[in-house]
């Protein structure tokens, strides 16, 4: 079998649509079959990290939700410090670098396959997609769509799934009311990863992500 590789992206934005103005983008590799933690360490497989200036955003016509802009305002401030840690560059460079830090990743990795996951494909990947559309990058050369993942689900379901055989915190019936519970069926994130950052911030959410969902895939 080729070597895979599986790294998971979140975007932080101005709307929820998928012309959405990004402020940030985050891309983490991982190892789906490692026994002891999935993450690879930095001096072997750097993390990308995208910090958009939003004046391009503007120019290139992204749009600017009112209520989700409002809705940032309300977010802790270690969420709104990280959008505004790195150097911005224009949406299309940001893309650009995006899609180079995935080649070099490859191949650094010896990976001739790649999965791209996300909290749910209707938002990450439909973004992604918009801004392959914009910017003439064509996706599917990168990554065929029969590679794309949502964390989400394989979550969710290995949860279900746990508590249908045996009765562990909570029933299926209450994850299936209440899916946020599903993460409570699995080890919480390590102590030494909870202090790098917070929910709504790129590189934290893939964090997060990953960590139960390399759990849902391994229990």
């Amino acid at each position: 079998m080729d070597k895979h590789i599986d790294i998971t992206i979140d975007f932080e934005t101005c709307s929820l649509s998928a012309n959405a103005a990004v402020i940030t983008m985050a891309a983490l590799p991982w190892k789906r079959d490692d026994e002891e933690v999935p993450f690879y360490n930095k001096k072997v497989l750097e993390p990308f990290r995208g910090y958009v200036d939003l004046r391009s955003c503007v120019v290139e016509g992204f749009d600017f939700d009112p209520e989700t802009i409002a809705w940032w305002s309300r977010q802790s401030e270690n969420a709104k410090i990280s959008l505004l840690d790195g150097n911005a560059v224009p949406v299309r460079d940001m893309t650009l670098n995006f899609f180079k830090w995935l080649h070099q990743t490859m191949e650094a990795a010896g990976a001739s396959t790649v999965c791209l996951w996300c909290q749910g494909q209707d938002v990450d990947i439909a973004i992604l997609r918009n801004l392959c559309k914009k910017f003439g990058i064509t996706l599917e050369k990168a990554v065929p769509h029969t590679y794309f993942r949502d964390c989400r689900t394989v979550i969710l379901e290995r949860a279900i799934s746990m508590a249908k055989s045996q009765y562990i915190k909570f029933s299926a019936q209450d994850i299936m009311q209440k899916p946020s519970l599903a993460y409570q069926m699995f080890e919480p994130l390590p102590e030494s990863l909870q202090d790098i950052g917070d929910v709504h911030d790129a590189m934290f959410d893939c964090i997060r992500s990953t960590w139960y969902t390399w759990q849902a895939m391994k229990v």
